[in-house]
């Protein structure tokens, strides 16, 4: 079994040639009903300039390049180097809040880095669960 396919796929309809997910061999995105844009990576991978640009591409692709909240399960992402959290942290332009899904200690740890270290431009927030992660990111709306 493939790590993506552990994912729930979406069955939202939309307009022709408009995708509701993308999947990179290092993540995979979808927009959610609710209108958020929900992000997987691949376990422990490390991640590089190279996967913060595919993945702002594949968000402004679903979202048609409006901002939008993003959960991020960062459960299992490995480490970051320098220039892909600086990339991570300066979209603003795409991303209207974040909250990282954390369920380890080390997730927790290394989410904690990463909001201290790379100071992001809109709202980012550690989430035990994926609920009240949705609900703060719902909030941020109002």
């Amino acid at each position: 079994m493939r790590w993506s396919d552990q994912v729930p796929t979406m069955m939202e309809c939309r307009m022709e040639n408009e995708p509701t997910q993308i999947e990179n061999p290092r993540f995979r995105m979808w927009l959610r009903p609710d209108g958020i844009v929900h992000l997987v990576w691949a376990p422990m991978i490390e991640l590089h300039l190279e996967d913060a640009i595919a993945s702002a591409g594949a968000m402004s692709t679903l979202t048609g390049g409006k901002r939008a909240p993003l959960l991020v399960d960062a459960s299992t992402v490995g480490s970051q180097d320098r220039a892909a959290r600086n990339e991570f942290v300066s979209r603003g332009d795409l991303v209207a809040g974040v909250a990282l899904i954390v369920t380890t200690p080390l997730s927790r740890l290394m989410g904690n880095f990463f909001i201290a270290v790379s100071k992001p431009v809109v709202a980012t927030r550690l989430f035990d669960d994926e609920e009240s992660a949705v609900a703060w990111l719902k909030g941020l709306a109002t």
